[in-house]
């Protein structure tokens, strides 16, 4: 049959495209993501980024240092559940984002940088800050830490780039990326690009296993008789904390975290075993060491902090261990599970809820008694009659008492950490905070900065750390003064590296010298432009954070050297060491 000349397709008319920057490209990106921060230092190759940036109304939060803008970047996505963004210079800028860049991909937390990179024309010829192959080599470094890492080769492509590396770090589990821009490119103009970002769907769980893994909770005539629940990482992440408190209430189940997961099941809760490994009070401990029957465990790193050197008796020796989590990579890493499944842990938790058989009376009878002595003591007043030096013990508990429950503990690396942890109960996810899946100093302050940023004034964020992570970073804190981030720092000052000095001596039996100055913090602190004030007496800790409240305000605490507390990471390096 012939073709009717007179019936000739026609395209429809679609409006002309005019070439624009590819810099304001990828402005437009961020700004479908609804990404209204970016976090960063200037320079001159990540520049055009910057005045796009600029042009597009996102405001672009100035730091003093690449990795401290990166864990900022950590703690916005952390407290807001978006992608968190950093924009710095080639060269030395995106080496110092590496070690921030490498936390938030071990902490799953959704966090892209936007690198600048030399003129493409001059890779292989030694230009300044050459990140290319032929140079740093910059992308066989990131390659290892990110969930997306590329270089934009074509202007073409560079903000389809940015747009599927969001796209990738958005989906569970969340990491980290590295879009490494050559100026040339983004100073260039093309025709924007019609190519949508790849969005790729969570796994979902098989129903064959839910129902075999309900049957083994509770209900059936080979259902566990003590069993317990352990939650990690990637269950805070995924926020399954209702969902579990569900299941442990109805099935009467023993549950603890790590410390990561600290707060993802409410620590005054009868079922509620505390903190296994590091920042642990022994509940748990003591309950795992009368065999369980069934371990459950959800979105866990399984390293060796939150394993106390991976203890076997996480792994049942006549019981069965279940694993469940969002990342294949941690599927087996460190335990041999009887039953595990990879697989998105909402909608895996919602299934296996909806196919729980109903419990017997006398099984839920049996496991309530095998549980009720080792449930938590209440929490112990806090105690105000204190004189500096202080015992870093009652700290956190004063702290919760004068700010109230509702604040969000964010901790740095050191001995503060396991004071806090161990002596702070709190009953939500978003309450604690501590970047172990690398455990860098001034990852604390960091992501502290970030989330009082993103909280403005709704909501009060406290950082807890060490006079050694203060003096490694605690410049950062002139950005809450340049910007009135009004965070509170608390600073446990006992003028030494409190935690590597008792691992030594631990060790050894000795000890180098590992004092630090003795330095006036307050004065630090005002000198960066932040209320500061240190505090003698426990009394005026109320009288002083009410005088700054919804200000940014540093606490220095002077904190007695002689008191110290269990850290199984020392037991861990000890059994190495022997």
């Amino acid at each position: 049959m012939s073709i009717n000349s007179s019936h000739k397709f026609v395209p429809r008319a679609v409006p002309a495209q005019r070439e624009t920057r590819v810099a304001d490209q990828i402005a437009e990106v961020l700004l479908r993501h609804r990404i209204d921060r970016v976090f960063g230092i200037p320079g001159g190759t990540i520049s055009p980024v910057f005045d796009a940036l600029y042009g597009a109304g996102i405001e672009m939060v100035t730091c003093q240092h690449e990795t401290m803008a990166v864990y900022a970047a950590a703690g916005y996505a952390r407290a807001t559940g978006s992608p968190g963004v950093v924009a710095v210079t080639s060269g030395p800028g995106a080496l110092n984002a590496l070690t921030g860049l490498a936390s938030a991909g071990r902490d799953e937390l959704p966090v892209m940088v936007l690198s600048g990179e030399s003129d493409m024309g001059n890779f292989g010829r030694s230009p300044l800050q050459d990140g290319s192959a032929s140079g740093l080599d910059l992308m066989t470094m990131v390659r290892p830490l990110t969930k997306f890492a590329e270089l934009a080769l074509r202007p073409e492509r560079a903000p389809t780039i940015v747009d599927q590396g969001l796209s990738v770090i958005s989906q569970q589990p969340h990491g980290a990326a590295f879009v490494s821009l050559p100026v040339n490119l983004t100073h260039s103009s093309v025709l924007p690009s019609r190519m949508p970002a790849l969005i790729s769907r969570g796994l979902e769980p098989d129903l064959a296993t839910c129902r075999q893994i309900a049957n083994m909770l509770g209900g059936t005539a080979d259902s566990a008789t003590r069993p317990a629940i352990m939650l990690g990482i990637g269950a805070k992440r995924a926020g399954v904390g209702q969902l579990v408190l569900e299941i442990a209430e109805t099935l009467r189940i023993p549950v603890f975290t790590d410390i990561e997961g600290k707060g993802v099941f409410p620590e005054s809760h009868p079922l509620s075993l505390g903190v296994f490994g590091v920042g642990n009070r022994g509940n748990a401990h003591a309950y795992m060491s009368e065999p369980v029957d069934l371990l459950l465990t959800i979105g866990c790193r399984f390293d060796d902090t939150t394993t106390a050197g991976y203890a076997e008796v996480l792994r049942p020796e006549y019981g069965q261990m279940i694993q469940l989590d969002h990342d294949p990579h941690r599927m087996g890493r460190s335990y041999a599970p009887d039953l595990a499944m990879c697989a998105d842990l909402g909608r895996t938790l919602q299934l296996i809820q909806e196919l729980l058989p109903t419990p017997a009376p006398q099984l839920i009878l049996q496991r309530d008694r095998g549980a009720r002595m080792f449930r938590p003591r209440p929490e112990a007043p806090a105690t105000f009659d204190s004189k500096a030096p202080h015992d870093p013990r009652i700290i956190a508990p004063a702290l919760k008492e004068v700010i109230g429950p509702d604040a969000a503990y964010c901790c740095d690396i050191g001995n503060h950490m396991l004071f806090t942890a161990q002596n702070l109960a709190v009953e939500r996810p978003d309450a604690f905070w501590v970047s172990l899946g690398l455990g860098g100093m001034g990852s604390g302050i960091g992501t502290a900065i970030g989330m009082q940023l993103a909280y403005g004034h709704l909501s009060q964020v406290v950082c807890v750390c060490g006079d050694g992570s203060m003096m490694m970073c605690g410049n950062e804190l002139a950005t809450c003064a340049r910007y009135g981030i009004p965070l509170i720092v608390i600073v446990f000052n006992d003028r030494h590296l409190g935690m590597v000095d008792q691992g030594f001596r631990s060790l050894y039996g000795r000890s180098p010298n590992f004092q630090n100055p003795d330095i006036d913090f307050s004065s630090y602190g005002r000198s960066l432009g932040l209320n500061a004030e240190r505090l003698h007496d426990l009394a005026d800790l109320r009288g002083i954070i009410e005088q700054y409240q919804g200000k940014p305000l540093l606490i220095d605490v002077p904190i007695d050297p002689n008191i110290s507390t269990s850290n199984p990471r020392v037991d861990i390096l000890s059994s190495q060491h022997d």
